[in-house]
């Protein structure tokens, strides 16, 4: 049985990775909760660090290895995703997620959250300001 750290250990927010690129990757595991439907994360690393991929790339290359950068869709995957974030070291290098801004609805109201949706077609509930600003702290 898997427990809370070794999942938290395991869901590196779906990082996926140029399969050109296969011969520098370290194989990772994939850990997915039982039930159609329910989410599976990927964790996978590079071991060439100098071979980053930009948010198109890492889209297309998830794509191709059949699943999609990651959304966040209730607030227990949003905690499980920010204790990972906030112990991440700046050498575990980068990682995207799938959250893009529809420059079509831009305001200046304090509800930011039409203004933002998911690559999976679902608008964003949540905010990130309280995992960037812990980790602003600890540095």
């Amino acid at each position: 049985r898997m427990t809370t750290m070794d999942l938290l250990t395991v869901l590196l927010l779906l990082l996926c990775l140029d399969p050109s690129a296969a011969t520098s990757l370290i194989t990772g595991q994939r850990v997915c909760k039982a039930g159609k439907g329910k989410p599976c994360y990927k964790l996978a690393y590079f071991s060439e660090l100098r071979r980053r991929l930009n948010f198109a790339e890492a889209e297309l290359a998830c794509r191709r290895d059949g699943g999609q950068l990651l959304s966040v869709e209730s607030a227990s995957e949003q905690k499980i995703i920010e204790q990972l974030i906030t112990e991440l070291r700046p050498t575990d290098g980068d990682f995207w997620i799938g959250l893009r801004r529809n420059h079509g609805n831009e305001d200046s109201s304090s509800d930011c959250s039409p203004q933002y949706y998911w690559l999976d077609g679902s608008r964003s509930t949540f905010r990130w300001v309280g995992v960037i600003q812990k980790v602003k702290r600890s540095n």
